[in-house]
């Protein structure tokens, strides 16, 4: 099907004149939304009987209208597979976990948080609500989205790993809403993945966590790293300057227009521009380094000596690449911290 899919997109996209990025975009938007249309239709049929019994999702949104970050995810929903077998959600927590070389140990995937109240802010489909659900011993686990589809995915998800009803709690708000809808001092973790840089307002998000973190709670995020093999060699190198895609761009700007199915926003940032978001939030920041996401490795290994041989390599992306150091199983480290996509960063409240 996929392959139908994309001979069509490329028919068309010929015929509009359009680019091979452009093409590849529009035929996993299109194949996406096929797959949902009937194995998710098949997905809520298999679940219901549990599903039933979880809390519904409470629209606490505070703005009137949606904005085009909004419209964005709730037509885009990231999603990797659908599921009609515990173990086959279990395995596939274990894909995203420990496919991603660092990603456990710099997130502590998934707990323990024996006890706790835990909030996945910017939940999506629920890869991590069913984490917590399995491993991490919370007393209450709260998800919150922009998008009343991944909600009703993330419902669907969980179901195959609790039975009991008062654990979740799902929660539609909306991109321009300033206020979390949770009481103060309220949630032990906080956990944000792959979200607050597609936010209009980072900042207002930042003071919110600090509002309802309790004493001695944390929270861990990951935000696009800037400073990665794949944005500075994959995207920056390879599409750029081999492909001749996006090469009037910076690397980090052709990330940030193609990046998540062309979402409206996508901020690919370093630590100075995380430490600028939560200045005036009450919270401590440090960066812990980024995870790395498939092919980064291998790109690390294949292009970075001909890249840095490109007489059109900036001079930021040669410092970069010039000033990578491996460790003993040939991940590249950037001033002493992982060099992968998947940035982490760990808060506190001062």
């Amino acid at each position: 099907m996929r392959a139908i899919i994309t001979y069509f997109v490329n028919v068309v996209g010929r015929a509009l004149g359009r680019d091979s990025l452009w093409m590849s975009i529009q035929a996993t938007k299109l194949s996406r939304r096929l797959e949902e249309a009937f194995w998710g239709t098949v997905e809520l049929v298999v679940t219901y009987p549990t599903r039933r019994k979880l809390a519904p999702i409470v629209d606490r949104s505070q703005s009137m209208q949606p904005n085009t970050v909004d419209r964005h995810w709730q037509s885009h929903t990231i999603r990797g597979r659908f599921f009609l077998r515990r173990q086959d959600s279990l395995d596939y927590i274990k894909q995203l976990t420990d496919g991603r070389p660092f990603k456990r140990q710099l997130l502590l995937l998934h707990g323990p948080h024996t006890g706790k109240v835990i909030l996945d802010y910017g939940c999506g489909p629920g890869n991590d609500l069913a984490g917590f659900a399995e491993f991490s011993g919370a007393a209450r686990i709260i998800g919150i989205d922009i998008s009343r589809r991944a909600l009703r995915q993330a419902r669907a998800r969980v179901s195959w790993h609790t039975r009991e009803a008062n654990l979740f709690e799902f929660i539609k708000i909306r991109d321009e809403d300033t206020i979390i809808p949770l009481g103060e001092r309220s949630v032990d973790y906080i956990q944000s993945l792959g979200v607050i840089h597609h936010t209009s307002r980072p900042d207002k998000i930042f003071a919110e966590f600090a509002r309802i973190l309790r004493p001695n709670g944390e929270i861990r995020i990951m935000l696009y790293n800037a400073d990665s093999i794949y944005i500075q060699l994959t995207i920056g190198y390879l599409r750029r300057l081999i492909h001749g895609l996006q090469s009037n761009m910076t690397p980090e700007k052709a990330f940030e227009q193609s990046a998540d199915l062309e979402a409206p926003i996508a901020h690919c940032v370093r630590p100075a521009d995380v430490l600028a978001w939560v200045s005036d939030s009450g919270l401590t920041c440090e960066f812990l380094g980024g995870y790395f996401v498939p092919g980064e490795r291998e790109d690390f290994r294949q292009f970075r000596s001909e890249a840095l041989t490109h007489p059109r390599l900036s001079d930021e992306q040669r410092e970069f690449l010039a000033n990578l150091a491996e460790d003993q199983n040939g991940f590249p480290f950037y001033r002493g911290k992982p060099a992968g996509l998947g940035g982490v960063y760990r808060l506190m409240l001062q």
